[in-house]
């Protein structure tokens, strides 16, 4: 069975960062939810006036976004049937592991809880039964390469000229990596020369994310279902001998009956002599 790793990379999924931890608007929103600055998300809804602070202000604080791909991915039926492994990769190279069997809350704002928790003990919900998985310091490259993958596939708009469905479909091996962008605007800031990839357009159109992953996830549905009529279409060319042998014996059953009709004539001649 083949196995697929998708990972949403260069997510805009981060702590407030220290720079802005002063800012009016950063210490109203931990003010209204009686947290610590520091061991907040950052989140263009709540922190956008202290973005002009920040490179790539314009992008960042964006874990709406995570939040969409998981509910999408870990509904899957490629997740129910144990095909599909889901990673998190952020902006700051940490890393987010996701077992299939994870069951994240739809409410967003339990899921920002969620996530905060989990980059202050890095498990959640304990490291017996760790649902969540927090890892620093992991780039992209590296973790494509611990996945140990035979094909891997990166989701770009400058890509080569080819379908996403061929693209999954034809991809070799038993072990594929999926890498899709979890930001709103701009391209991967991570160095993907390093990956040995096959860049795989979208179309002509800027997609948001959770159309992508919805792709991606019915392009891994149907790639499953792809291979199956070849094999059934080899085990019908030998059925046809076999057909024909039921034809050959009635043909030769006609002749018993003309023998019989001779006889009859036979037997008509004999009164009249």
């Amino acid at each position: 069975m083949r196995q697929y790793f998708l990972i949403l990379a260069d997510a805009e999924l981060e702590l407030v960062p220290t720079r802005i931890v002063e800012e009016r608007c950063v210490l109203n929103s931990a003010r209204a939810r009686n947290k610590i600055p520091e061991k907040m998300l950052l989140d263009a809804s709540h922190h956008h006036p202290a973005f002009r602070k920040l490179k790539d202000g314009d992008r960042r604080g964006r874990p709406d976004l995570v939040h969409m791909f998981l509910l999408l991915s870990l509904d899957s039926d490629a997740n129910a049937e144990g095909r599909l492994r889901v990673f998190v990769h952020t902006r700051n190279d940490d890393v987010v592991a996701v077992k299939p069997e994870t069951r994240l809350p739809p409410n967003y704002i339990r899921f920002v809880g969620l996530i905060e928790q989990l980059f202050d003990q890095q498990v959640v919900p304990s490291r017996e039964n760790a649902l969540l998985e927090l890892r620093h310091k992991a780039p992209l490259a590296t973790l494509v390469a611990a996945l140990k993958p035979d094909s891997v596939l990166v989701l770009d708009p400058g890509g080569e000229e080819t379908s996403l469905q061929d693209a999954v479909s034809s991809a070799e091996g038993e072990r594929v990596v999926v890498i899709m962008g979890g930001f709103s605007k701009g391209t991967f800031t991570s160095d993907m020369s390093k990956l040995k990839a096959k860049r795989v357009p979208l179309g002509g159109r800027v997609l948001k994310v959770w159309t992508v992953a919805s792709k991606t996830l019915r392009a891994l549905e149907v790639a499953k279902s792809a291979p199956e009529p070849s094999p059934k279409s080899t085990k019908k060319k030998p059925a046809e001998p076999v057909a024909k042998k039921p034809a050959a014996k009635k043909s030769s059953a006609k002749k018993p009956a003309a023998k019989k009709s001779s006889g009859a004539r036979r037997a008509r001649k004999k009164p009249e002599e």
